[in-house]
């Protein structure tokens, strides 16, 4: 079943730039949105939909399932259209807090978690005592954060029973957080703030801020990275063109790849936001065909950053994000 979003406004629905977005959702009375910015917070683009209320979100290959509260339900979000296609839809139950993968299992939240297959189907349910805004999967445990902003620790294990791993609750970085999602080392999350705009937090188990954006609408809920499927299909053509760097955002080391469509020299760079060149990372000559080029960014503060790429057959540039390490 496809539902065509409505999409009220849509701010730069030219092909976004190559990278990754950050997606974002945020409600005000019957309208929500969900929200792809660029790594720096900047809006690149949004759809807005009447009579949902999306909430937290997913991403499993490269696809994003967002959760609507308004009706018991887990979409599928097509990225460049804002479509949108029902993946669970579970009319046992009231509304949809949020929705988590663990590599085989769907989760989703109501006061209780529910499981279900990758074809949608339920599979049983695990009561809580508490009410469950946000949960994530980080590799070996579930995650959950209660509407007092106190993270949880769970062992799946035995589903439906589920057991707190005690010594690790810890308290998110502000209580009106909304949401729950893991990057693989850290986790993300918003706040949601009537009438005032709240932030986008990255941060470590344990609570300790690592890296936070403004949010560009207020009553937020969910923030996660989602790949820009433009970056996958756009031809190199006859001209030089750089993708940001992988990972994005770059906790340490991280890869600039390229395409050369003739031998060339060519220089990498990369500028602060000042335009203050930080580190050369490539200037030599390169043979026609794709290539990968390392960087150590283990020396560089926290903050945005654009990499540079020039040579005899053009230039582009790149915006990307650097986190501090542990």
């Amino acid at each position: 079943m496809r539902i065509l979003a409505i999409a009220l406004v849509a701010l730069a629905l030219a092909v976004p730039a190559q990278g990754d977005y950050i997606a974002f959702t945020a409600n005000q009375e019957f309208l929500s949105r969900i929200y792809f910015l660029e790594m720096d917070g900047s809006v690149d683009h949004y759809f807005e939909y009447e009579f949902y209320r999306f909430c937290g979100m997913e991403v499993v290959d490269g696809e994003l399932y967002a959760a609507d509260a308004f009706a018991p339900r887990v979409y599928r979000v097509d990225v460049e259209t804002g479509d949108l296609e029902v993946f669970i839809d579970d009319w046992t139950l009231y509304y949809f807090y949020d929705v988590a993968f663990d590599g085989a299992y769907f989760y989703v939240d109501e006061w209780d978690l529910n499981r279900y297959t990758t074809t949608g189907s339920k599979v049983g349910t695990a009561s809580f005592d508490e009410n469950v805004l946000g949960m994530a999967w980080d590799g070996e445990y579930m995650w959950t954060l209660d509407d007092t902003g106190v993270m949880k620790c769970w062992d799946m294990g035995g589903w439906p029973d589920v057991a707190e791993v005690p010594g690790n609750a810890f308290a998110a970085p502000s209580a009106e957080c909304r949401g729950l999602w893991f990057d693989g080392k850290d986790f993300w999350t918003a706040e949601s703030l009537d009438g005032a705009l709240g932030q986008i937090y990255i941060f470590e188990h344990g609570g300790n801020v690592v890296w936070s954006v403004p949010e560009p609408a207020h009553s937020g809920w969910g923030a996660c990275v989602v790949p820009d499927p433009s970056a996958d299909i756009e031809a190199f053509g006859g001209s030089l063109e750089l993708a940001p760097p992988a990972p994005n955002p770059v906790r340490d080391r991280a890869r600039f790849a390229f395409e050369l469509p003739v031998e060339s020299t060519v220089t990498l760079s990369v500028y602060d936001v000042a335009g203050r060149l930080v580190a050369t990372v490539a200037s030599r000559r390169f043979d026609a065909g794709s290539h990968t080029v390392p960087w150590d960014a283990g020396r560089v503060a926290s903050g945005v950053y654009f990499a540079r790429i020039a040579g005899e057959c053009g230039e582009d540039a790149a915006k990307f994000v650097v986190l501090e390490q542990d």
